[in-house]
């Protein structure tokens, strides 16, 4: 039987998704799979299946389902798979304690229980990645760990101190525990710092034009003189200058479908990225690391 290493991904939005499978496509040569459940290693085709009957025996909104039983893709590389899942933000901690339960659970038996399937997981890593906002990497990485220090009282379960890469501010590792934060700097910001550049690198006079619409038809307290977030409001500037500038590619479609899709920024622009770069060599020294 044939052994894998997992990273599970945890996102904050659609957005997100879109950006990481960009690197992992074009920065780490990853390619995405196809599987269906029963074509995963153990124990995911076992937490698939499980996670998929427990969604209907209790009703729940397929946006529940989608968000937080099942993985958003799922990406390999080797004997290395990633599974990115779109976790919805620090508000919804309990719902990925549960999935984490369920996982360890079933991780702990794939070795002697495997089920159909032809390969198991032999190593487990997970990484979570949010946003700077207005309180900065540090404070994230203080959060993270108490937010997951903790799944179900299971002992396998244990969250040592981060230990900040050298040059690398925005991204911490824990053992076989990571976490990535996007900001115009490791103090402030959003991963709409990140992307908007690389839209001006390729498309300056689009975005200059989608930036002079979205300027004119709305109003952005970005100054901090209003009762909004200032931070907030860059990145929902930021935000709408790129949607605004996908329209022609993918008329109606949200900047996750806009940075995947319209193509606007090439492969050599992405990954010539001085963040990008930075964050695609963070994952593979977690990666290595674990």
């Amino acid at each position: 039987m044939g052994e894998v290493n997992a990273l599970l991904v945890f996102c904050e939005g659609a957005h997100d998704i879109a950006f990481v499978q960009q690197v992992l496509k074009v920065c780490l040569g990853f390619t995405r799979t196809q599987w269906k459940f029963s074509e995963h290693p153990a124990p995911f085709n076992q937490l698939f299946s499980t996670s998929v009957k427990n969604y209907a025996a209790q009703d729940l909104s397929l946006d529940m389902a989608r968000k937080f039983f099942l993985p958003d893709s799922v990406w390999q590389k080797d004997q290395d798979m990633i599974l990115l899942f779109n976790s919805g933000g620090s508000t919804q901690v309990a719902k990925v304690k549960e999935l984490l339960g369920k996982f360890l659970t079933l991780f702990k038996q794939c070795q002697v229980f495997p089920g159909q399937a032809t390969a198991v997981v032999r190593q487990a890593s997970y990484l979570f990645l949010y946003d700077a906002d207005d309180v900065g990497a540090a404070a994230w990485f203080k959060k993270i760990k108490q937010d997951f220090a903790v799944i179900d009282d299971e002992p396998s379960w244990t969250f040592g101190e981060w230990d900040v890469l050298p040059n690398n501010p925005f991204g911490a590792v824990a053992g076989d525990k990571a976490a990535y934060i996007w900001g115009a700097s490791a103090h402030q910001g959003t991963l709409e710092d990140v992307l908007l550049p690389m839209f001006e690198v390729d498309r300056q006079q689009l975005m200059a034009d989608a930036g002079a619409f979205v300027d004119s038809a709305f109003q952005w307290d970005v100054d901090g003189r209003g009762k909004k977030d200032p931070i907030a409001e860059m990145g929902k500037r930021k935000k709408a200058i790129i949607t605004c500038a996908g329209q022609r590619k993918k008329p109606g479609s949200p900047m996750s479908a806009i940075l995947d899709q319209a193509k606007l920024i090439t492969d050599s622009t992405f990954a010539n990225n001085a963040a990008v770069a930075l964050f695609a060599d963070f994952m593979k020294k977690f990666m290595a690391f674990t």
